[in-house]
């Protein structure tokens, strides 16, 4: 085990390899160079096999990126799957890694397991060294299942399930996040920390993740000696139902409103709250942070905050964080939509520091460099593994609305 901080690492000139498919059938790759113009490197398709064998033959380091780019988890995956192309790219133009260039290989994966089954296949033929996938475990998994076979390191920017802390998806997979549970506690512990001892708590009964975020807070918040006024799950049907006149006169005298939930009932709820002259202060949890959520699509949304990995209103206090947002808009053509963003970008530090301390790209030998890693100077901030496959340490913003944007308020470190 040790503390260091990364040294800075020469990059060169990317080629970026994007591909999606619009059937169940093979997911195609097609070549892209990646330049200094801000033309968006987003899905295209072709052939696949005749693109394998070309990099096959050439003497560069392979990664494979499969995220989707368009459906059901894009709000979440796309953000920092676009930010790793970047930072790679960046890579590529001082110098690339180990005397190579790293040729980035691009899948949408459109949530569906046949095109990730198939993906993983064509790129781990194509040579990949690395797969970045999803954010969401059951949509992961039959990459997970190939680079396991192959013995090939998987690490998604933004997955929470619990497996992956443990070691049980697999020894050679990571993930660059921590537990929803943890984010819950933590929600709980700053609220408290600002003096706050009254909450209303909604939260979003569809989803594992946000029951897992607010049973944790609510846990936590109770061995706190916090009072709770209301504590209601909701969802797309009873979201519209969260306002009534008991609901309302038993939480006039809450510090806040706590809201775990993914963007569509939050924002759903927001509306109601707000629309029903609800003025009592709100913040949401993480799972709500993505590229889908708007402040404006909420009328009034008033005094409202939310927890986040990044600030993208360029004011967030660590540089690198603002660079990755440079990175990200030479790859995307506009700004970063969501904080997730940045776990895209400390993937890509992480695993360039890796390999070239252990001198090599080979899965099993940089899965046990990054396990050492006690404290690691990522773009958001230190984040730790300390022994195990996920982040057990991060750096949070708490962001702020102001004027229909979310603006940086503080961090929160754990």
């Amino acid at each position: 085990m040790r503390n260091f901080s990364l040294l800075p690492i020469l990059f060169a000139l990317s080629i970026c390899l994007s591909a999606c498919s619009s059937q169940d059938g093979p997911a195609s790759i097609v070549e892209e160079k990646a330049s200094p113009s801000n033309e968006p490197a987003t899905v295209f398709q072709d052939t696949t096999e005749i693109i394998v064998e070309r990099i096959q033959q050439e003497d560069t380091i392979v990664v494979g990126v499969i995220i989707d780019e368009e459906n059901l988890m894009s709000p979440h995956d796309r953000q920092p799957g676009v930010a790793f192309v970047g930072a790679m790219n960046q890579l590529n133009e001082t110098g690339g890694i180990l005397g190579k260039q790293v040729t980035v290989l691009r899948v949408n994966s459109e949530s569906r397991l046949s095109v990730v089954d198939n993906a993983a296949k064509k790129l781990i033929e194509a040579g990949a060294q690395l797969l970045v996938v999803t954010c969401e475990l059951d949509y992961a998994s039959p990459a997970i299942r190939r680079a396991k076979e192959a013995e090939v390191l998987v690490i998604s920017p933004c997955a929470t399930e619990t497996e992956w802390s443990t070691g049980s998806v697999d020894t050679l997979a990571f993930s660059m996040t921590t537990q929803s549970q943890k984010y819950g506690l933590e929600l709980a512990n700053l609220l408290w920390e600002e003096g706050k001892r009254t909450v209303g708590v909604l939260w979003d009964n569809s989803t594992p993740e946000t029951i897992q975020e607010c049973s944790a807070f609510k846990s936590r918040w109770r061995a706190l000696g916090g009072r709770t006024t209301i504590d209601k799950a909701i969802n797309m049907v009873t979201a519209t139902d969260i306002i009534n006149a008991g609901d309302r006169a038993r939480t006039l005298d809450a510090d806040s409103i706590v809201l775990c939930s993914f963007n569509r009932v939050g924002t759903l709820a927001l509306q109601r709250i707000r629309g029903a002259g609800w003025l009592t202060p709100v913040i949401a949890g993480l799972t709500m942070d993505s590229a889908a959520f708007r402040p404006l699509d909420v009328s009034g949304i008033g005094d409202f905050r939310l927890l986040s990995f990044a600030s993208t209103s360029n004011d967030d206090p660590y540089p690198e964080v603002r660079d990755a947002a440079v990175n990200f808009v030479s790859v995307d053509g506009v700004p970063p939509a969501s904080g997730r963003f940045v776990l895209g970008a400390d993937l890509a530090k992480l695993w360039i520091y890796a390999v070239n301390q252990v001198g090599t790209t080979k899965s099993s030998t940089v899965a046990e460099e990054i396990k050492s890693i006690t404290i690691f100077d990522a773009v958001s901030g230190p984040i730790s593994f300390n022994g195990t496959q996920s982040v057990l340490r991060r750096v949070l913003r708490v962001l702020e609305q102001d004027d229909g944007e979310m603006i940086f308020q503080k961090t929160w470190e754990y």
